[in-house]
């Protein structure tokens, strides 16, 4: 239960706040991210991995303080492409938040999937015994800028 306090203190808990979450099971992830809602108010949006086709996702840009991706990425065929359409649908400044099966992806890859979409400050976090976290942020003006 410690872990998941830990990660509900990545979350500034402002009024109001938006948070996108594309889970492929993380239970937990999702009830933590509720609770904050629940908390401050604000929107969650939840789509399981399932229920999303990859050629015809799309987001409303700056729509969202946060987007969280739980234990995804390796079950994406365009990585880069669900990752592009997360950084604009994220206000400037936001935060994308990955986490990915230890045993399934090494945090480096998470970094570099970061770092090549034009996020910026990105941070592994250890939280999760068996979830490689990593954080990082849109700034404004940089790479893709909006």
């Amino acid at each position: 239960m410690q872990e998941i306090e830990f990660f509900k203190s990545l979350f500034q808990k402002d009024p109001n706040i938006s948070i996108l979450n594309i889970d492929n099971g993380c239970k937990d992830i999702k009830i933590a991210l509720e609770e904050i809602i629940d908390e401050v108010g604000g929107k969650l949006t939840y789509k399981k991995l399932e229920d999303i086709n990859e050629d015809r996702f799309r987001l409303v840009a700056r729509e969202f303080e946060y987007v969280v991706l739980s234990d995804i990425l390796t079950d994406i065929n365009n990585v880069d492409r669900l990752i592009k359409t997360c950084y604009h649908s994220l206000e400037n400044s936001a935060q994308i938040i990955i986490l990915s099966r230890k045993d399934k992806q090494d945090v480096y890859s998470l970094l570099d999937i970061c770092d090549r979409n034009d996020f910026r400050a990105s941070n592994q976090i250890d939280i999760f015994e068996e979830y490689n976290v990593v954080v990082a942020k849109k700034m404004h003006m940089w790479g893709n800028g909006l």
